[in-house]
């Protein structure tokens, strides 16, 4: 586990690179149920997603996501799988783990040089909507959240928690203070997901978001999924002229996806992405990576946007 004041420091030496998707890379490997399904049921499945945590970390990310983000109470419920929920949640953190541990012994053999790396736990959405739009109560929330996180801690694999594609600020809010029970000043990074006029589905605009996450507890926050590359650029703006010296951190889509011969493919290639968030830097951002419809070249271009 990382420190908030800590990882606040090692932003200052520059831009971290994030990791891209998961559950889109697996479908391009003919999986197609949900990364929990995967993990919970297939004995390929470490083999398989450790191989695709250490492709993004050769690729040049420093931050590598748990394949947890469907893996709270509620959403793993909802799918069947409530009983794993702790194995689920404690295999993915491992696998994580593996990918860090591999990738640490390929660079010393090659004699590259290190970089900082993290396991960042991932927390996505419950599936159910916060009173008064649903059932869900806001303590409610904060109690599956909290479950999930002290499972994800508990494996002392985990350094970061990472909050992403929420569309309900409400929920988001609900998520940090979960983290913040828990994990007793780790670093909480939060991604709200916007349409391209920056604005959730809940309504929840990206101007009056970030003070807001940061206000709550975050140490870095910003946008995830929903758009590409491209359209997202207005979301960027929106964040960091609202509020100047927030650490901001940007994972957008592939662009949109599209059915091509029977595959879901997406329209951004790694040329195209890195040439689109070529127009973040100006914003100052302190994490970039990517979303749905990514892979590890993706993440290559855009190492190499920043560090080439």
């Amino acid at each position: 586990m990382i420190t908030k004041s800590d990882f606040i420091k090692i932003l200052g030496n520059g831009i971290l690179i994030g990791d891209g998707a998961m559950g889109t890379v697996l479908q391009g490997l003919g999986i197609y149920s949900s990364p929990e399904y995967f993990i919970a049921n297939d004995k390929n499945a470490e083999k398989i997603i450790s191989q695709i945590h250490f492709d993004y970390l050769k690729s040049g990310s420093n931050i590598i996501q748990t394949s947890t983000f469907g893996a709270n109470l509620a959403k793993l419920e909802s799918g069947g799988l409530k009983a794993q929920f702790k194995i689920i949640n404690e295999k993915a953190s491992f696998f994580a783990k593996i990918a860090i541990n591999n990738y640490k012994d390929y660079i010393k053999n090659d004699n590259i040089k290190e970089r900082p790396l993290f396991i960042a736990g991932n927390l996505g959405p419950t599936g159910k909507l916060l009173k008064p739009y649903g059932d869900l109560t806001y303590n409610d929330a904060v109690d599956i959240f909290s479950q999930q996180v002290e499972v994800l801690l508990s494996t002392n694999f985990i350094d970061i928690i990472l909050i992403e594609t929420m569309m309900d600020i409400n929920e988001a809010l609900a998520a940090i203070e979960a983290s913040k029970k828990v994990g007793n000043d780790i670093t909480i990074i939060c991604t709200l997901t916007f349409n391209e006029n920056g604005v959730t589905m809940m309504g929840n605009k990206a101007e009056d978001s970030i003070s807001i996450l940061m206000d709550a507890g975050c140490t870095v926050a910003g946008a995830n999924c929903s758009v590409g590359s491209d359209k997202m650029l207005n979301v960027v703006k929106k964040m960091r002229q609202s509020n100047p010296s927030a650490k901001l951190i940007f994972q957008p889509n592939a662009g949109l996806p599209k059915l091509i011969n029977g595959k879901t493919t997406y329209n951004e290639t790694p040329e195209i992405m890195a040439e689109n968030i070529k127009k973040y830097l100006e914003y100052s951002p302190s994490i970039l990576g990517a979303c749905c419809g990514s892979t590890p070249d993706h993440i290559k271009k855009i190492y190499e946007l920043i560090y080439s």
